[in-house]
Parts: structure tokens; sequence; C-alpha cells
């Protein structure tokens, strides 16, 4: 809720909303002066494959085999544990490896 200090204030929010509107309605006016949408006009569905294909990742998990789509996210996740995995596999084999060092040296 706006508050106006004087009517003055009042009257220029007042024409802003003014020109607003008439905007708004002449923009109306033109959209509904447009010619049909681009649904009701034939398209070729190759062309719309070829559209909606540049969009599309060169990745199996959209393809449209289950199986294909399968083993595209089991390998996905196969090389992301296996990047986790690296890491954390070198950390334990140090800490192992100076557990072991110490305790072998102190007979």
């Amino acid at each position: 809720m706006q508050q106006f200090k004087s009517m003055n204030e009042l009257v220029d929010y007042l024409g802003r909303l003014e020109e607003r509107v008439k905007c708004l309605e002449e923009e109306n006016h033109t959209l509904r002066a447009a010619p049909a949408p681009a649904s009701t006009s034939s398209v070729d569905e190759r062309t719309i494959a070829k559209y909606v294909a540049t969009f599309l990742p060169l990745t199996n998990i959209v393809h449209p085999n289950f199986l294909t789509r399968a083993f595209a996210v089991w390998g996905h996740y196969f090389v992301a544990q296996l990047i986790i995995s690296i890491p954390i596999t070198i950390i334990y084999f140090c800490l192992m490896a100076a557990m072991f060092g110490g305790l072998l040296q102190n007979p």
C-alpha cells in the first residue's frame, strides 16, 4: 500500500498508472492482431526432431531404449564413485602406513 504525502503525488501516480494501462491495452491489441501461433501451421516432424535434438545432450541417458538408459546411468554412477573413492582410498592407505609403520619400528 503506497502512502501519498500530497494530492499532487496521488495525481502523478494515477497518471503513471493510466499510461501503463494504455501501453498494456496497445500491446494486447497488437498481440491479438498477430498471426496465428505456429502450432496451427503444419510443420514437418523431422524438422521439429532436428530442432529438439540440438538441445538434448549427447548421452545415452535420453535414449528411448530402457536398457541403454539403465547402463548409461550405471556408468555415470560408477565413474562418480570411482572419482570419490580414489582420494579416500589414498588417505586410508597413508593412515594405515603411518600407523603400522610406527608399530613396526617400536619392538
